[in-house]
């Protein structure tokens, strides 16, 4: 499912907020400044749409329901070359 559309209508000072993550992630800001910054800058946005933007805006991602299921599987694929080592 790709959500970036959504996302793509909002502005503020003439940025998207895709382009509002870019910026802050470039000045060096850490991931949860930049949700707390799209949160703030965009308050009908709630918690999770802000943490999908940033993912959206960081990553091959284009959900956060798919982030999640791919973090999910990272980690069983972890899992499963931990449980090999030993």
């Amino acid at each position: 499912m790709d959500n970036t559309a959504k996302y793509l209508y909002f502005k503020y000072d003439n940025k998207n907020p895709f382009e509002i993550v870019q910026e802050m992630i470039s000045k060096g800001k850490p991931p949860l400044y930049a949700v707390k910054e799209i949160k703030e800058k965009f308050p009908a946005f709630s918690l999770m749409e802000a943490k999908e933007v940033f993912v959206i805006a960081t990553s091959e991602h284009k959900s956060l329901y798919d982030y999640q299921g791919d973090l999910f599987k990272q980690l069983e694929k972890l899992d499963e070359e931990m449980n090999n080592i030993n």
